[in-house]
């Protein structure tokens, strides 16, 4: 602490230590008599507080020098901002520590319970209850409202018949859903699943893959990547149907579930731990080589009629979005 210059006008001394405040050397202002004194907190700032002393003993009403309290309350506003920032950060990180879900990865656990909840309202128990296969079926009821709401194209008609209940649709058109207004289709197809051992298999994934993510990533982020993953998978195997199966009495609109999401979350958490491993994201060898091998298996039709168009680009999207900054970074360096 070093005394810098003694005033005899307290409102010079005051301006003065006001604006060393503002140029991050700390001072103060001490009175002693009938002279104030203005004393330097740190030896380091002692050359340069003198340098703005004589400039300020030339002529203290500067415009420099008058406009200093603006300068001051914009720092202090500043510092206090950041201070609310840290504390708040503290906190939140604190809460991802508590081990409680829904401050840990509570978008991970929405997203089961809508799911959950979109089977156990859009089946036919009773139909579901009747049937001898041995993996009932699910978000089977032909009529529902809400089943046909969250299908990627809405059906034309939803009737009963004689011989059972069915949703027509129309031939494929991704601009007459955009016509539509009813932009939500191009998401929601992740909620519907058709067997219990569909949304069984889907949510231990979605589980177990999302949980870490949204961890390391945050809610908001995680919930980002599950949109895209759901609209490229949902839009890639529309597309797939459009071109292949177009034509009525086909029914292109009848696919659903969170595989194409999983898978690009797979791929997501490879090119994560490939590309940027400080983030504490990846996935084990094995894992990745079972999940190719799960997506030949459905491709080659091992599984029965399976979406394998939303399966792989779903996949594609994700190592896409986690290795995108890797990617980027190397067109730069090619087009310099």
């Amino acid at each position: 602490m070093r005394e810098l210059h003694t005033f005899t006008d307290e409102r010079h001394a005051n301006l003065l230590a006001n604006v060393l405040q503002s140029r991050f050397m700390p001072a103060e202002v001490a009175q002693e008599e009938n002279s104030w004194v203005v004393w330097v907190l740190s030896d380091d700032h002692r050359d340069q507080a003198r340098e703005v002393l004589a400039a300020f003993q030339q002529n203290p009403d500067a415009p420099e020098f008058q406009g200093v309290m603006r300068t001051l309350k914009q720092q202090q506003l500043e510092t206090r901002a950041e201070e609310k920032k840290t504390r708040k950060l503290q906190v939140r990180i604190q809460d991802r520590w508590s081990g409680e879900w829904w401050k840990c990865y509570p978008a991970t656990m929405v997203l089961i319970g809508i799911s959950v909840l979109v089977v156990l309202l859009c089946t036919d128990w009773q139909r579901t209850g009747q049937g001898r296969s041995m993996i009932p079926p699910t978000c089977n009821n032909e009529l529902s409202p809400l089943r046909n709401a969250l299908f990627i194209q809405p059906p034309m008609l939803a009737v009963a018949t004689p011989l059972g209940d069915i949703a027509l649709f129309d031939a494929p058109s991704l601009l007459a859903i955009v016509k539509s207004c009813q932009i939500w289709r191009f998401i929601t197809p992740i909620f519907l699943h058709f067997s219990v051992l569909h949304i069984l298999f889907n949510m231990m994934w979605l589980r177990n893959l999302g949980r870490g993510i949204e961890f390391a990533r945050g809610s908001w982020r995680f919930m980002l990547l599950i949109f895209v993953l759901a609209i490229v998978s949902n839009v890639g195997q529309y597309w797939w149907v459009m071109t292949f199966y177009a034509c009525p009495p086909n029914v292109p609109a009848r696919f659903g579930g969170m595989s194409g999401v999983v898978f690009g979350l797979i791929g997501y958490l490879w090119m994560k731990g490939r590309t940027q491993p400080q983030q504490g994201l990846g996935i084990a060898n094995e894992q990745l080589v079972m999940t190719v091998l799960w997506m030949l298996l459905c491709i080659g039709g091992a599984f029965g009629p399976i979406a394998n168009a939303a399966h792989v680009t779903g996949f594609i999207a994700g190592i896409l979005v986690g290795g995108r900054q890797s990617l980027w970074t190397q067109l730069r360096q090619i087009t310099k």
